[in-house]
């Protein structure tokens, strides 16, 4: 399954608590070349090579990030052999919420478990970010969505409306069913949400007649919430003076 999305889907956006306005983060750049899947021989290497190709960005962009002595030994190996309970045996969405909770360390960790579970397009997508710039996914779209509607959202939520099996266990479950049933999401053909597939431009275009303002452009095949938070803004902006 990709794991981004420019498809007929739609998106999402983590960080957005009850009644709280969502604190969004950082966009990516260039969308970089899709890589094959190679089989790995061992952790240590896969790790080398990744610490590599993240050297590449860094002499590149200049990030602050990469002048961190403890970030390099995170991506040596040698910090994931010192610190196993801290970060790597942490799963990937717990992973994601140290990411953003600004735990930069917890980049290579992830990267490393998407390349073992043969997601490379993930990976180099959360590369590409540098831990700056947080994948916007269709579940964190369609919170964000809840709150930037939540006036239209007032008398939807009192239906009794049905929810895709694959939010069966999700606490959002009623809350993202309403977002689809306003059309400002799609389902996929089994009807499922596929909530953790990273938004894609199609997915911004469906909203964007609702929520962005007329000047709105994006052409990467990722977002992430800063720069999606800011698309909300210039549209609530641009509301506010008609």
């Amino acid at each position: 399954m990709k794991s981004y999305s420019s498809n007929q889907y739609g998106a999402g956006i983590t960080q957005l608590a009850e009644c709280q306005l969502p604190k969004l983060n950082v966009a990516g750049s260039t969308p970089v070349t899709r890589s094959i899947l190679v089989p790995w021989q061992a952790s240590a290497a896969k790790i080398l090579l990744l610490s590599i190709i993240l050297l590449i960005y860094s002499s590149s962009y200049a990030s602050p990030i990469y002048t961190d002595p403890d970030f390099w030994l995170m991506a040596s190996g040698y910090g994931l052999m010192n610190t196993s309970t801290a970060v790597s045996s942490l799963d990937e969405r717990s992973l994601i919420l140290q990411l953003n909770n600004g735990n930069r360390k917890a980049l290579i960790p992830l990267i490393d478990l998407l390349v073992v579970s043969g997601r490379m397009e993930c990976a180099e997508i959360w590369m590409e970010g540098r831990a700056f710039s947080i994948p916007v996914s269709r579940r964190d779209l369609g919170i964000a969505l809840s709150w930037y509607g939540r006036y239209d959202l007032h008398d939807v939520m009192t239906l009794d409306l049905p929810t895709p099996t694959d939010l069966d266990d999700d606490d959002y479950a009623s809350t993202l069913a309403a977002i689809l049933y306003m059309g400002w999401m799609n389902a996929s053909e089994d009807g499922s949400f596929h909530p953790d597939i990273f938004v894609g431009i199609s997915d911004l275009n469906i909203i964007a007649p609702y929520f962005f303002a007329s000047s709105y452009h994006w052409e990467k095949d990722w977002i992430g919430m800063r720069s999606l938070d800011s698309l909300f803004a210039a549209g609530a902006h641009e509301g506010d003076g008609r």
